[in-house]
């Protein structure tokens, strides 16, 4: 017998947390401007972390929008489905996002994350010019110069998940802390 969903669980599991946002659904951008408008509320106290947060989430919300396998049909527009979060604990923020992404493209997906992780924040700058120099057809579909902007913006390692779903998709998480 399969396993009931239990939305009390999840609402007892998610107050373990200091979750400041958390929106799973479409991706589209008048939510964009509501979740911005959102985390420049919420973190006003500071400026600096504030805008941090703000830049990357923009990115990581673009990358959803983008490159999200995961479609939901409106009327006459099919929107890209994400989870967006962000906690807080004494010390940081931390921003995380996740969807599903075609199977095909994990691989370079994972491989970008780490050479970005490997590299220090001189080395990332050079990266990301580096790479915005390259011809756009030499460019990669994803895990390009928006995940070096986040490791330059964050000044801390991407954190990724990878979960198989079936042959055709998996679920690409990522979180980044933010220094207070």
């Amino acid at each position: 017998m399969s396993r009931k969903f239990s939305l009390f669980e999840y609402y007892s599991l998610i107050h373990q947390e200091s979750i400041l946002i958390s929106y799973k659904g479409p991706v589209t951008p008048v939510i964009m401007a509501e979740i911005s408008s959102d985390i420049r509320e919420k973190l006003a106290e500071n400026p600096t972390a504030s805008r941090k947060v703000f830049s990357v989430f923009m990115e990581l919300a673009q990358n959803i929008l983008y490159y999200s396998a995961e479609k939901v049909s409106f009327s006459d527009r099919r929107d890209s489905v994400g989870m967006l979060l962000v906690t807080e604990t004494d010390d940081d923020y931390i921003f995380s996002c996740g969807n599903l992404v075609k199977s095909e493209f994990v691989e370079e997906l994972v491989e970008s994350c780490d050479t970005i992780n490997s590299l220090s924040r001189d080395e990332l700058r050079k990266y990301k010019r580096e790479q915005r120099n390259r011809p756009q057809k030499e460019r990669s579909k994803g895990a390009g110069i928006g995940l070096i902007h986040v490791a330059i913006t964050s000044d801390s390692p991407l954190e990724l998940e990878v979960h198989n779903v079936n042959d055709e998709v998996s679920f690409f998480s990522l979180s980044v802390k933010i220094t207070k």
